[in-house]
């Protein structure tokens, strides 16, 4: 199946309600995972942010006392 049907298949499966689509046990463990993964990304940009304001600050300070 090319990628564009699957795409369209995808957004023509969002603009449904997702009421019709699910029932409500498998809307919950959606909306579960949903949570799950927002939280997962998050926590992965925030260690990623703390990393690199880590990094440039030790690299000012290294040139701060090379002057």
């Amino acid at each position: 199946m090319p990628v564009s049907s699957k795409t369209a298949l995808y957004t023509a499966a969002q603009r449904r309600p997702l009421q019709q689509q699910l029932h409500p046990r498998s809307q919950q463990l959606q909306q579960q995972l949903q949570q799950q993964l927002q939280q997962q990304l998050q926590q992965q940009l925030q260690q990623q942010l703390q990393q690199q304001l880590q990094q440039q600050f030790q690299q000012q300070l290294q040139q701060q006392q090379q002057l």
